[in-house]
């Protein structure tokens, strides 16, 4: 398990893009016994050692392949807005798709190791593959057997632990292999996959719908990209990519662009000041409402209510 946020991110933060490395986001907290960490090119390696407990994994910039060391204990999961609970064995892998946060909570010390694959090399393998980078997306495994992974697994932790001539081509090599894998059985083209795109990658009607009503009716708390995703079901990566597609507005955009038609009708319908306003729709303050009301509008929300009070 790799990767913890000591607060939840919010919607701004992680909608730009700012998802982290397992050297980044493993956490230096007491559950964390030990940590070594290597990174070969397109590949980042981690093996950790953790107290019984909780753990909360931040959103990673690439598709993160975890390999269980330990004896078999209980372990409860939650991925993509589900939850998991039962026996994880030795060996046993799990699958977090690139942006996608998590929770993992175990009832005895665990033994794991990570394995980290760019985004932009695993897009890269697919286009070899002759597989439109765009219209896949990596999808969760609960911890389960998985005797490929663990062969690369194993692998990459002896590289690590001992290393060799060549230690990077070996580990890029085995990489290669890893992404392959993981696009044939671990993603929405793959066997190993019960979800599959729309057609043409894209969002149905119905899963469009239900990211904006979901997003109208809680423009006044922060939103988590993943959390948005979560409704459509969608990693929060291709629900982005997916999302601008159907609306030329990424996901950050048009939660704005709805805040500032919000502010707009409050203006206009109510008496509230602009900091009443601003919580009412989510804005930080009335200095961060007032930005992205003369970006978008061309006028300060004042000059904007006495126009539309006339």
């Amino acid at each position: 398990m790799a990767g913890a946020s000591p607060s939840p991110r919010s919607y701004e933060e992680v909608a730009d893009g700012e998802h982290t490395s397992l050297g980044e986001g493993i956490p230096k907290v007491p559950k964390l016994r030990s940590r070594e960490h290597e990174v070969f090119g397109t590949i980042e390696v981690a093996r950790h050692q953790f107290l019984p407990g909780e753990i909360e994994t931040l959103p990673f910039k690439g598709p993160v392949v975890n390999l269980h060391l330990s004896p078999p204990h209980r372990l409860v999961q939650q991925q993509d807005g589900r939850t998991q609970g039962g026996l994880v064995a030795t060996n046993d892998a799990a699958v977090t798709p690139a942006g996608m946060p998590g929770y993992w909570r175990t009832d005895a010390a665990s033994e794991d190791m990570s394995m980290l694959l760019e985004e932009g090399f695993i897009r890269w393998v697919a286009q070899e593959a002759e597989v439109d980078p765009d219209k896949f997306e990596v999808v969760p495994l609960f911890s389960a057997p998985d005797p490929q992974i663990e062969r690369i697994g194993l692998s990459l932790l002896s590289e690590m632990e001992t290393g060799g001539l060549g230690g990077e081509l070996y580990a890029e090599s085995l990489a290669t292999v890893l992404a392959l894998h993981l696009l044939r059985n671990h993603s929405s083209m793959g066997r190993g996959s019960g979800r599959k795109l729309g057609r043409e990658g894209g969002f149905s009607k119905r899963a469009l719908e239900q990211a904006t009503d979901y997003i109208n009716d809680n423009l006044s708390r922060k939103l988590t990209l993943a959390e948005v995703a979560g409704v459509t079901h969608m990693s929060p990566d291709h629900f982005a990519r997916t999302f601008k597609a159907a609306t030329g507005l990424s996901p950050h955009q048009y939660v704005i662009h709805r805040r500032v038609e919000r502010v707009k009708s409050l203006l206009s319908d109510t008496d509230l000041n602009l900091a009443e306003i601003a919580r009412a729709v989510g804005f930080a303050n009335h200095s961060h409402l007032s930005s992205h009301v003369r970006r978008l509008l061309g006028v300060s929300p004042g000059a904007l209510r006495r126009e539309i009070t006339r």
